[in-house]
């Protein structure tokens, strides 16, 4: 046993190490040259000016007369990280042209976007106006965080021109709302919930998780979609960082699930309220669970899980992509939406749980090893404080 836990260590610490050294690789290779895109953006002009490190005048012929505007970039904070856009102003200070030239959303979800009129209808609108979802401009149902970040590039490129090149005066951008809410609300009594059952002396532990299921399956689940997922964890690693204000609810779920394991060393989001394992855990009920034993392929599934979260990390971090690698099925299972392969995978999984005991959960889902990982670190933390008081 003593062997077997300093192996997992040992193991541990180089897993630790090469993410660390896909992080610094990746941050490297990171660079945008606005440059390189000038022609897709503005593909009627002639000449390109730099002006400084992020603005370029646009000409549509060679002679200074034939100066019709700037180009700029803006950036904000998408749903997977960084999204910069490409802003093209007339003289006067309205929106020539627009493009999404640098992101990390889900493709699928960016197509969305792009097939729908948000884009369209920013194009004529003015540095002055508000650029607000749903008012001034169009909105896209279930792309809520991506649209926002365009807009807020959008609105951050076409000021600093007027600002800068043009000479007027621009509004204030205003701090963005605290976003909370409904959601918001039922994460925070999601966690009360395991705090009250886990209560030395408390009697209805186990209606108590049916119901912290039930509420987790309904609302994070079917009404928001908002399980937790390796893409978020990534996203957390690289360091992309929304607004705390417009994202509240990630922050609670994050900071939540680490203050609980922290203090309790239990796992509080898989076995109370992930809407995913409650899924599972009904379709298993119907079909016993325990048919067919998978014991003595535990162990081996289990590092062969680890192995693929850990080259899944990796390879976002190194490509700076928290959502490239990202594998998990349950959206396909609350939205309805998602490729066939998709779908046939979430398929394989619903079926299994007929005769195994939570198979995603148990066999497949990343936040099992992370989780894993960090009750290792955990042990031997606490390992070296004892060994240092005694």
């Amino acid at each position: 046993m003593r062997s077997q836990k300093k192996i997992e260590r040992i193991i541990g610490v180089l897993a630790f190490m090469t993410i660390v050294a896909a992080w610094i690789i990746g941050s490297s290779n990171s660079h945008f040259d606005l440059e390189s895109v000038l022609s897709r953006v503005m593909p009627q002009a002639e000449r390109f000016e730099k002006l400084d490190s992020r603005t370029y005048a646009v000409y549509l012929s060679k002679s200074p007369d034939a100066l019709i505007g700037y180009v700029t970039t803006g950036e904000a904070n998408g749903f997977s990280g960084p999204l910069k856009v490409a802003v093209a102003v007339d003289l006067q200070g309205k929106m020539l042209a627009l493009d999404v030239v640098d992101h990390r959303e889900t493709p699928a979800w960016f197509e969305r976007v792009k097939a729908s009129s948000f884009l369209d209808s920013m194009m004529g609108k003015s540095y002055a106006d508000p650029f607000q979802i749903n008012e001034d401009i169009d909105g896209v149902t279930g792309a809520t965080f991506t649209t926002r970040a365009i807009a807020e590039s959008v609105l951050q490129g076409s000021r600093r021109i007027a600002a800068d090149q043009l000479g007027f005066e621009t509004p204030p951008i205003t701090a963005s709302e605290i976003n909370f809410g409904f959601r918001e609300s039922i994460l925070i009594l999601l966690f009360v919930l395991v705090f009250v059952a886990h209560r030395r002396g408390f009697r209805y532990t186990r209606q108590l998780r049916r119901l912290s299921l039930t509420v987790g399956l309904v609302t994070l689940g079917f009404l928001y979609n908002s399980p937790l997922s390796l893409a978020y964890i990534n996203k957390f690693l690289l360091g992309f960082w929304p607004e705390w204000q417009t994202h509240l609810y990630w922050y609670l779920l994050i900071v939540g699930i680490l203050w609980v394991f922290i203090v309790s060393n239990r796992n509080a989001y898989c076995h109370w309220f992930c809407p995913f394992g409650t899924v599972q855990e009904c379709i298993g009920a119907v079909g016993g669970k325990k048919i067919i034993s998978a014991r003595r392929y535990r162990r081996p599934l289990q590092w062969l899980t680890r192995t693929i979260v850990w080259g899944a990390i990796v390879l976002a971090l190194l490509f700076r992509s928290p959502g490239l690698t990202s594998y998990e099925v349950f959206d396909s299972m609350f939205t309805g939406k998602g490729s066939s392969l998709q779908f046939i995978l979430l398929g394989i999984v619903l079926l299994s749980a007929l005769v195994l005991r939570m198979p995603w959960c148990t066999y497949f889902c990343p936040i099992t090893p992370l989780m894993d990982y960090l009750r290792m670190v955990r042990s031997w933390a606490m390992e070296i404080w004892e060994t240092k008081q005694s």
